[in-house]
């Protein structure tokens, strides 16, 4: 069968998961090309599955600029399953999106492929964002790539928020980077009126107990 006679439906697109061929990488290069915006969403969905799809990442690139907001979270999907860090410019780009439903699937993918510079504008969005699933998925994007260079900004919004998951993590937080310095900040929590958490804050002041900030060497002043 000619390659253009063949019909681009849902089913047909989806049946190329079971091929590994030529064919198949030019029938789904021509699916996400389709004016059909729900067959290309399809065929990104597919090409990020097939077991040769990454012979198709400029079709997935193409995704991320779709002028259909389905095809833009499909790929970026596919950029997260790949963990593709070569894309990371262009997601980057997407958590400044229109759509609150593409912002919060963008900054999911930025996640899978993170670096340290996307902490401020994740941070800024999860502090600002007029959605309050996008601030979660901000801040749960925050948390899982948290370093030791920017975790203390984190603990301070944590601490504070409304969401009692949220202050745990910053309990989390300290417990893992801080020293016994935070003790100040984390007993209004062994208060909190959620009670798990006032055991995160417990356990947090009791883990800092063991990690003193390091000791300043005396000044000998007979030098």
């Amino acid at each position: 069968m000619p390659l253009v006679s063949m019909s681009l439906t849902h089913k047909s697109i989806c049946a190329l998961l079971t091929r590994d061929d030529t064919e198949s990488l030019t029938l789904l290069r021509g699916a996400a090309a389709s004016a059909d915006q729900f067959i290309r969403r399809t065929a990104v969905e597919v090409i990020g599955r097939h077991a040769s799809g990454r012979n198709l990442s400029d079709a997935i690139l193409r995704a991320l600029a779709d002028q259909s907001e389905y095809v833009v979270r499909a790929g970026c999907q596919v950029i997260e399953d790949w963990r593709w860090d070569a894309a990371h410019d262009a997601i980057s780009n997407l958590i400044k999106s229109p759509s609150g439903s593409t912002r919060q699937v963008s900054i999911r993918t930025l996640g899978a492929i993170w670096r340290q510079s996307d902490f401020q504008p994740v941070f800024q969005i999860y502090k600002t964002d007029a959605e309050t699933e996008v601030r979660r998925e901000a801040a749960w994007t925050l948390r899982n790539n948290v370093s030791s260079a920017d975790w203390r900004r984190l603990f301070d919004a944590f601490r504070t928020d409304a969401l009692p998951r949220h202050r745990r993590w910053a309990c989390d937080l300290a417990s893992t980077f801080g020293h016994s310095d935070v003790v100040p900040f984390l007993n209004p929590l062994c208060t909190d009126r959620d009670g798990h958490v006032r055991k995160a804050a417990a356990k947090a002041i009791a883990a800092l107990e063991g990690h003193k900030l390091p000791a300043v060497d005396a000044v000998d002043v007979n030098v």
